[in-house]
């Protein structure tokens, strides 16, 4: 049983992984350094994982509104400022979204 549950998950592309991660409030309410965006929990769970793989891609989702357009292009510069690679990351408005901000962490198999 075990070999065919394998044999299909080998069959079938689906993602090795996918997690979404939500920056918390906090990380808005004051200026961002690179140590703060480093030391969000919400952003950490996504990061490292992408870190760890050359497949990996992270979606930035955010609201329609200005607000959440702008924190979604602030913090990918702010990726891209710590060493990310900018052609895996991508921004993506999402017209119902119940976040204002959502990492969507990846990875095509």
């Amino acid at each position: 049983m075990r070999a065919l549950l394998c044999l299909l998950a080998c069959a079938f592309p689906l993602a090795a992984f996918a997690r979404d991660c939500v920056p918390s409030d906090e990380l808005w309410s004051k200026p961002r350094t690179a140590a703060a965006v480093l030391a969000e929990p919400g952003l950490r769970e996504c990061v490292l994982p992408f870190l760890q793989s050359d497949q990996a891609r992270l979606t930035l989702r955010h609201a329609p509104d200005e607000e959440a357009q702008l924190r979604a292009a602030d913090l990918r510069w702010w990726l891209i400022a710590l060493g990310l690679p900018p052609d895996r990351i991508a921004l993506t408005q999402t017209a119902k979204a119940t976040e204002p901000l959502v990492l969507e962490l990846t990875e095509p198999k």
